[in-house]
């Protein structure tokens, strides 16, 4: 009996190297047939759910939409902390989070830029909310992208997915020998890899969906106050001759980095070899001189 086990084990070894060989070269009939079997089951399976499904119509007025949501602010404020403190009790209100928060401190006040990510179905409240912490609301903007074609789109490739996968469990159960086996677990992972992508990518429209993404600009009333003395705006006089000064510095830099990448390699390259011509042909006269030198002595 154990002789038996034993020669079934050599067996079942020699077979997978065999197969191995063979999925290297020309893959045998019984591959073949299985990978098609495969293959008209994934199409049936597509056309079944296609044909079970609504017309677009009917299905576009049925399901309700998947938005992500956006909005992003700049306003000005009496009190940059106050407000800011403010804020993170409203986001704990809502159970949302704070994703970002920068922080510049100048003479005049504290400035700030804040992401939050709160739930969708409270933006419209918690946009009110901001409103009213502001002495002014520079600019504002609110932006919604539909990703509802995705979202059913990706739910129905899954549905197909899933069933192509309970059946190619079947045939994996069914697989008469270690050829037709491999044929279907190699179908088999494929299909489970792009289960787990698709998976992957509705789990990230429903949760962007779920939560809105609010950017804040915070600026204090004295920072955000123009300079203006009888009409005169000295910050404009600035800002121009800053930028001139940029402008400057930028020529000086370009110029040095031409002098020394081209100006000096190319005047080295140019002087090295009439220094040294000029140093030969010194030495030529030197010993030229020499010799009558030594002819008339």
């Amino acid at each position: 009996m154990s002789k038996k086990i034993a020669y079934g084990v050599i067996a079942f070894i020699l077979a997978l190297v065999v197969a191995g060989c063979a999925r290297q070269a020309t893959p045998a009939p019984e591959i073949v047939e299985v990978t098609k079997m495969v293959e008209k089951e994934m199409v049936a399976e597509v056309e079944e759910g296609y044909a079970d499904q609504p017309s677009a119509g009917v299905s576009g007025a049925a399901i309700e939409r998947l938005i992500i949501r956006n909005a992003s602010l700049s306003l000005t404020v009496p009190d940059t902390e106050a407000a800011l403190d403010e804020i993170n009790e409203m986001v704990d209100e809502l159970e949302g989070y704070v994703v970002e928060a920068n922080l510049y401190q100048y003479q005049e006040g504290l400035q700030a830029h804040v992401t939050l990510r709160i739930p969708a179905e409270s933006l419209d409240a918690a946009l009110e909310r901001i409103r009213g912490l502001a002495t002014e609301v520079r600019s504002e903007s609110i932006s919604g992208y539909d990703v509802t074609e995705e979202y059913v789109d990706l739910q129905s490739r899954l549905r197909h997915l899933e069933a192509t996968e309970e059946r190619l469990l079947e045939f994996l159960d069914e697989a008469e020998d270690t050829e037709a086996a491999l044929a279907v677990y190699e179908q088999l992972q494929q299909i489970e890899g792009e289960i787990e992508q698709i998976k992957g990518r509705i789990q990230y429209l429903e949760q962007s969906a779920a939560m809105a993404t609010v950017s804040l600009d915070i600026t204090p009333d004295e920072l955000a106050q123009p300079i203006q003395v009888g009409g005169w705006h000295p910050q404009g006089t600035l800002r121009d001759a800053f930028q001139s000064l940029i402008h400057v510095l930028q020529f000086l830099v370009d110029t040095a980095i031409v002098i020394l990448v081209l100006v000096i390699p190319a005047a080295a390259a140019i002087a090295v070899p009439l220094v040294v011509l000029f140093l030969i042909v010194r030495a030529v006269v030197r010993r030229r001189r020499a010799r009558r030198i030594s002819t008339t002595d």
